[in-house]
C-alpha cells in the first residue's frame, strides 16, 4: 500500500500589478497566477523591471498599484510572514563584511521569528558550505572575498533556511564556469522538490531551465 503525502500548494496571484518611482513607470497592469511548482523565469530587456518585480514578489517592495496575494491551499498568507519562507539572492543584497562566511550564513538561518509560519531549520551549515564550494572559506571575513566568492555566499544564504520559495536575481553574476554549474544544480534541486523557484535572468542557458516565463516589456 502506497501512502500519499499531502503537500500544501503555494499560489501567488498578481492583479493589475504596477510599480512606479515618482513619475517613472517601471511596469504596470501585470496579471498572472502561479500555482504549479517548478522554475518560473522573469525575463525582459535591461530596465524592464525584473529585479523590481522580484522584490515585490518577496515583500521587499510594496507595489504602487494592484494586488499581490500569496495563498497556501486556498488560505491567504500574512504578507509579513511570506518573506520568511523565501530564500532570496540578488547582486543588490549585501551581507556583513566584518562577519565570516559561516557567521553570515548562521545569522541568516536563525533570524526568522518563531511565528513566521515556516519551521526553524536544523543546523545544515556544513552541507550548505559544501554545496556552494565554500568549505575552505568558512572562517574568512565576507568583506575580504572576491566578487565571485561573495556571489557563492549569497546563493548559500538563500538556501540556508531551506525555503519553500527560492528567488534568484541574476544568479550567475561574477561567477566562473564552475559557479554557473552550481546555479544550474541549485535550480534543478529546488524545482525537483516540487517547490517554487523564480529566476530573473538575461542568460539564455539559465532561462532554458524554466518551466514558465513572465515577460516584461
Amino acid at each position: 500500500m502506497t501512502l500519499l503525502t499531502f503537500v500544501p500548494m503555494l499560489t501567488v496571484t498578481a492583479t493589475g500589478l504596477g510599480k512606479f518611482y515618482g513619475k517613472k513607470k517601471v511596469f504596470r497592469n501585470l496579471h498572472f497566477t502561479i500555482s504549479e511548482p517548478g522554475c518560473i523565469g522573469i525575463l525582459g530587456p535591461n530596465g524592464s523591471g525584473k529585479s523590481t518585480l522580484m522584490k515585490c514578489l518577496s515583500g521587499l517592495l510594496r507595489p504602487s498599484e494592484g494586488t499581490l496575494d500569496w495563498t497556501e491551499s486556498g488560505v491567504k498568507i500574512d504578507p509579513k510572514k511570506i518573506r520568511y519562507r523565501i530564500g532570496f539572492a540578488a547582486p543588490s543584497i549585501q551581507l556583513y563584511r566584518e562577519l565570516t562566511v559561516a557567521e553570515n550564513l548562521s545569522f541568516v538561518r536563525d533570524i526568522r521569528p518563531a511565528d513566521s509560519g515556516s519551521p526553524q531549520s536544523p543546523d545544515n551549515l556544513p552541507k550548505i558550505l559544501e554545496t556552494a564550494g565554500l568549505n575552505h572559506l568558512s572562517r574568512q571575513e565576507y568583506g575580504t572575498l572576491s566578487s565571485g566568492q561573495q556571489q557563492r555566499v549569497k546563493l548559500a544564504a538563500a538556501l540556508i533556511a531551506r525555503p519553500d520559495i527560492l528567488m534568484l536575481d541574476e544568479p550567475g553574476t561574477n561567477l566562473d564556469e564552475n559557479g554557473r554549474q552550481l546555479v544550474n544544480q541549485i535550480i534543478h534541486a529546488h524545482a525537483g522538490k516540487s517547490k517554487l523557484l523564480f529566476l530573473a535572468s538575461s542568460k539564455e542557458d539559465e532561462l532554458a531551465l524554466c518551466d514558465e516565463k513572465i515577460v516584461l516589456h
